[in-house]
C-alpha cells in the first residue's frame, strides 16, 4: 500500500536530515558566538530567544522528505 522505502533508503534519508539538522545547529553557535566575542551578549541572549520560540528548528527536518521519517520507518519495519 503506498510508497515505500528500503531500509538502506531510510538510513539515508534520516542521515541527510540529520547532517540538515547539525549544518543548521552549527551555524547558529558562529552567530551567537560571533556576537559574543563583539561583545553584544543582549542580542546573543535575543538570538537565542528567537530560536528558542521559532517551530523549524525541529519540523523542517522532517517537513523536507516526500514522506516523514516516522512514516519511513514504520513501512521499513513492517516489512522485517
Amino acid at each position: 500500500m503506498g510508497w515505500q522505502m528500503s531500509e538502506s533508503e531510510i538510513q539515508k534519508v534520516v542521515v541527510q536530515a540529520l547532517r540538515k539538522q547539525r549544518h543548521d545547529f552549527i551555524n547558529h553557535l558562529q552567530v551567537i558566538h560571533g556576537l559574543l566575542q563583539l561583545g553584544k551578549g543582549q542580542r546573543a541572549l535575543d538570538y537565542i530567544d528567537e530560536l528558542a520560540k521559532d517551530p523549524r528548528l525541529i519540523s523542517d527536518a522532517l517537513e523536507e522528505r516526500p514522506s516523514s521519517t516516522e512514516e519511513a520507518v514504520t513501512d521499513g519495519n513492517q516489512r522485517r
